[in-house]
């Protein structure tokens, strides 16, 4: 052991940078989704320097990805307890690995600490506290289903849950749907994409497993009162991303210096707007329009009085339309599902 030590030591000092080198071919190869690639250049990064911040992080990423959630479980745990990295970040990562894993107590018992001691980013303060509702509900109903991933046909009581559960509880079986095989996992979902009653949100966070697992073939989905059809390998890996930054922009040129809080909503609204409606484009693709729309929406939900004809001055739309499209945003962000996304 002591040999190997010093023979790391002694690479080191030959190649400068060679753990930041082995870190950003971690990273490469997490968004190339080589995922026991990552693993390797990360772990390589880690014997060389235990306590990179980055190198710990991609190495739980990487553990994620290849469904081994109890180890990267271990990892966050420890990182959070020796203030490694980004807390925040961190912390978000493994509250979602005890929530997976079934661990709603724990849930419990670290939220309640952090939301009585802490106060917590604009960013993550909701998600939290629908997270802790939601585990605290788990908890009162004794939910406790294991799924093992190499089953043909997923249990009753998951089935039941994303049919006839409450909102929380068909994320959660969405949750554990994912872990089984692509092709198990399109047959179970197929009809829930199919059926109106069922969350916008949540049939998005299906799309994206489904694009994940490069699931191949056509697939149906009701949203909105349309019918989309779409071959799975073509859809966006980021929904709508360059149309949405574009938009954002226009938002913080006029926000992000004078209400920066405000920006951080508006921002937080549009993107969940985005997720709703994904596959679906936003008519027309008008970056100006949009930004006005959600600016709109923004300050009606914080209470703040405006002047429709001065906003769309602003941005030099058509205030008709602006209004059209506020109302659109605000009645998805009122109908749809928050809590986890």
């Amino acid at each position: 052991m002591r040999e190997k030590q010093k023979k790391i030591k002694e690479k080191v000092v030959l190649f400068p940078g060679v753990v930041e080198k082995l870190v950003a071919k971690g990273m490469e190869a997490l968004k190339q989704k080589s995922f026991s690639d990552a693993f390797s250049f990360f772990d390589q990064a880690l014997q060389i320097e235990p306590d990179h911040p980055q190198a710990r992080f991609g190495l739980a990423l990487s553990l994620i990805e290849q469904a081994r959630l109890e180890e990267a479980k271990e990892v966050t745990e420890q990182m959070l307890k020796e203030d490694v990295g980004n807390y925040y970040d961190i912390l978000q990562v493994h509250i979602s690995l005890l929530v997976q894993l079934g661990e709603y107590d724990e849930v419990v018992t670290m939220l309640e600490g952090i939301m009585t001691e802490e106060k917590l980013p604009a960013n993550l303060a909701e998600s939290f506290y629908h997270l802790l509702h939601f585990s605290r509900q788990m908890v009162d109903d004794g939910t406790q289903v294991e799924i093992d991933i190499d089953i043909k046909q997923p249990p009753e009581e998951v089935l039941n849950m994303l049919y006839n559960g409450t909102v929380e509880k068909q994320w959660l079986a969405i949750q554990m749907l994912g872990k089984l095989p692509a092709s198990v996992f399109m047959e179970t979902v197929k009809q829930y994409l199919m059926t109106d009653q069922f969350d916008p949100v949540l049939k998005s966070i299906i799309l994206q497993q489904l694009k994940e697992k490069n699931v191949i073939g056509d697939i149906e989905i009701h949203k909105f009162g349309k019918v989309i059809h779409i071959n799975i390998s073509e859809l966006e890996d980021v929904y709508h991303e360059e149309f949405g930054q574009n938009t954002i922009k226009l938002v913080a040129e006029q926000l992000e210096n004078d209400n920066p809080s405000l920006f951080e909503v508006v921002t937080q609204l549009w993107w969940h707007y985005l997720f709703a409606i994904y596959p679906i484009s936003p008519e027309p693709l008008q970056p100006s329009l949009w930004a006005a729309a959600v600016h709109r929406t923004g300050i009606e939900m914080a209470g703040i009085d405006f002047d429709d004809y001065n906003l769309a001055n602003k941005y030099n739309v058509d205030k008709e339309e602006m209004v059209v499209c506020s109302e659109g945003i605000l009645k998805i962000e009122n109908e749809t599902y928050k809590g986890i996304t």
